[in-house]
Parts: C-alpha cells; structure tokens; sequence
C-alpha cells in the first residue's frame, strides 16, 4: 500500500509538470524551428502533439560522442552538472578519477572537460536537447533535459570500444537514464557489451545508430546497434518522404525503429547551426523521445521506455522490426489517451502493456573499433 501511495504522488507530481509545461509553451519561439522539418506537425513523427503533452524535464540523457560545445547558447541552459563535483578548483570531488568532470567528462584525452573537436557530438545533442521555446535557434525534441557531455571519439571521430565502454560506464554510475550512441564498429570487444549489460541493470535505456553503409544489419552486423541487450534500440534513418535514407543501414532484425535524419538542422560547434544527415541524426531523435517519455512518467524504466517506442511505432513497410517512430503514440502508451492525438497515428491503438519487444539476436565480429557512422 506504501509502495502505491508513492506511485500515485509521483504520477500526480508529474501530472502537474505537464500542466505547467503545456500551460508555458510557445512563449519565446524558436527563430528556426521552421527549418526543423522533422519537428513539423504530427506527419513527420508526432513531435506536435507530443509537446501539447510535455516538452521535457530533469532528465539526465549521455550523449556519448565527440563531445559537446558546452558554450553553444542553445544546448548550455540543458546541460548536466555534476552535483558531487566542485568546478574550477582541481581536486577530483567526488572520487571518480577525474577532475573537475563538471558537466562530463573526456575519455580520449583523460580528463574532465569534454569539449567537442569535431561536431559530430554537438549537432546531436541539439537534436536531443537544444533549449526549446527560448527564443534562439533550434529545439531539440526535449526542450528541457540534462546534457552530459561524454567524450570518447577524437577529432576525427574515431575511437576504440573499450573507450566507448568506459563513457557508458560514467553516465551510469552519474545518473543518465538514457545513453545515446551515435556511432557505429565491426564489433563491439568485450569491455562494451558488459557496460551495455550494466546500464540495464541500472535500469537505463541505451539508443545505437545503425550505421550509413546502407547494408543489411542482419547478415553485416554493426555495433552497439547489433547487440543483444534487452535494453538497446537500434535506429535507422528516414527521410521527408518517410522512406529509407538512400545511405540508411537496416534489418528487419536487428534494427528496430527508423527515423527522421535526413538534413536535419541542429547545433553545431562554435555556437551555429548546421544540417548534417544519418542514422546518428535518427537515433538522437529517438533519444529525445525517451527523454520525453522519462519526463512524463519519472518511475519508468528502460523497459517501459522502450516497449512504449517499439510499441507505438507506426506500421510501415521500411525494413525494420517495428516501425516508424511516433512520439505521441509513446507518449499515450504511458499516459494514456486524450484529445488531440497525432492524427498520423490516432486510428492505430496501441495494445498491450509497456512490455519489450522481441529479442535481438547477437552477432560476433572482429575489431572493436567504433566511429561515427559512414
């Protein structure tokens, strides 16, 4: 009885955000959320009636990439600070081997200021997170969240797994409840598939990009997107018509959702804007949605997340194991229904509970090198 009494104060507690958030929209619009095509009504993927729900919350999301500009007006009133650390005074604070890991860390180069020297890792946590509703540049899905910066790909948007594992490993033990991993190897070594393995056990969802080789996943395998963790969804990108990206990697196995991330508009280093395409750009949008989905609902879980993405997603002929990704169709699933449902997805209820969906199937490849994907 104590248990659900402690359910039903957060449910009403989180009731009240959705009111508080829907009652403050559209305040300060976004001077080129014209130009975000994916964020365009409900056609592209439900985004808004999404936001008539919630446009996002305290939720910490590890972009675990090339780093971040942690400077970009759009993306610095979203990033994670880390409560046990102290900034600027060199002492390692909370005791987890790095110093000053403020609002991240980097794990290229040892240390903890994950500033981003490529671009890649900017321009997805845009898409994940940029500040909506502020009266600059874009938004992110989540308008609202926590950014933790996490590098582990170097200037050339390289790196190894085992580094990659390493990142993993940080943003859980610091509290993400979602990791995305918008980079692609031939294998995923040993070190990464444990971490992926620890972030269920800690009760985070893990979202991998699919790859750009316009291979199938299900015979070439490509990882972190291949791996066979209940916690993970594989995405892959499509573009303004709904269809394939002509480079999307895919399997109707092995990969579970697509979405939009075809020139998509979003962050990108020294505080621009920049439109960059592929299934990085796919799998940062099913991050936000998760986001949304842990703002509206602060006891779900990567099981209740994922079953809401895979189970809600709209029917489709793309060659994936679920579909086409519907961010108000998840949100229904964990809320429930009311008026003003995204009309692309309304006559398609949802059934069943917030269950996973099938296993992924594990494959074995060689070198465990990791990169964003080409």
């Amino acid at each position: 009885m104590l248990h659900d009494l402690h359910r039903v104060a957060a449910l009403v507690a989180a009731c009240a955000a959705l009111c508080a958030t829907a009652a403050s929209a559209a305040a300060r619009p976004d001077p080129q959320l014209a130009n975000q095509w994916a964020l365009q009504g409900d056609g592209p993927m439900g985004a808004a009636t999404a936001w008539t729900r919630i446009t996002g919350g305290d939720v910490t999301v590890a972009v675990v990439d090339t780093g971040v500009d942690l400077a970009h007006r759009d993306l610095a009133p979203n990033l994670w600070s880390n409560p046990g650390e102290l900034p600027g005074n060199g002492i390692d604070d909370d005791g987890d081997g790095l110093v000053d890991d403020v609002h991240g860390a980097d794990f290229v180069n040892r240390d903890g200021d994950p500033a981003d020297d490529n671009g890649h890792g900017t321009h997805v946590a845009g898409i994940v997170a940029a500040r909506g509703n502020n009266g600059v540049g874009v938004a992110g899905l989540a308008w609202r969240a926590r950014i933790m910066a996490v590098k582990v790909l170097g200037s050339d948007a390289s790196g190894d797994m085992a580094t990659v594992a390493e990142g993993v490993r940080y943003a859980v033990a610091h509290g993400a409840r979602v990791v995305n991993l918008s980079l692609t190897g031939p294998s995923p070594g040993p070190d990464l598939a444990a971490a992926v393995a620890e972030a269920a056990a800690a009760n985070v969802l893990v979202v991998a990009a699919a790859g750009n080789t316009h291979a199938d996943d299900d015979t070439i395998a490509t990882y972190p997107a291949a791996l066979d963790a209940p916690n993970l969804v594989a995405v892959t990108s499509s573009d303004q018509r709904g269809a394939l990206a002509q480079s999307a990697s895919f399997g109707r196995a092995s990969v579970d959702l697509a979405a939009p991330g075809e020139e998509i508009l979003s962050t990108a280093n020294g505080g621009g804007y920049e439109l960059r395409s592929g299934s990085s750009m796919a799998a940062a949008q099913v991050s936000g949605a998760a986001v949304l989905l842990a703002s509206a609902r602060p006891d779900l879980g990567w099981e209740g997340m994922r079953g809401a993405l895979l189970g809600s997603a709209r029917p489709t002929s793309l060659p994936v194991a679920a579909g086409r990704l519907d961010v108000a169709g998840a949100l229904r699933r964990v809320l429930g229904a009311r008026r003003g449902r995204s009309q692309v997805s309304a006559e398609r209820a949802s059934s069943g509970g917030l269950g996973t969906h099938a296993p992924r199937r594990a494959r074995q490849a060689a070198v465990a090198r990791a990169a964003v994907p080409g």
